[in-house]
């Protein structure tokens, strides 16, 4: 799969997904959500021990492992990232 096309897929552009994998920009839950469903993996494959890729923020590690954990899916995901935002509205 092209970039082109695993950016079309997640709905996030080229350059901002060019970005993602050299490291320049920390993508948030949702988007690697977005990325992963593009794929077509769980989420917790996309940080795969003995890859290597750099190891993700630790403000992320806590929900990774949480999600990896309970096995949970793009839906579940997409829910969590929800009541996330509702939960931290200002």
């Amino acid at each position: 799969m092209t970039q082109e096309q695993l950016s079309e897929r997640a709905r996030i552009s080229v350059s901002f997904l060019s970005m993602i994998e050299r490291g320049e920009r920390a993508p948030h839950l949702e988007t690697l959500a977005a990325i992963a469903d593009a794929l077509d993996v769980r989420l917790a494959e996309l940080f795969a021990e003995g890859q290597e890729s750099a190891a993700p923020d630790p403000v992320y590690g806590a929900l990774i492992e949480a999600c990896r954990r309970h096995n949970l899916d793009k839906r579940d995901v997409d829910l969590l990232v929800s009541m996330m935002r509702s939960m931290f509205a200002a």
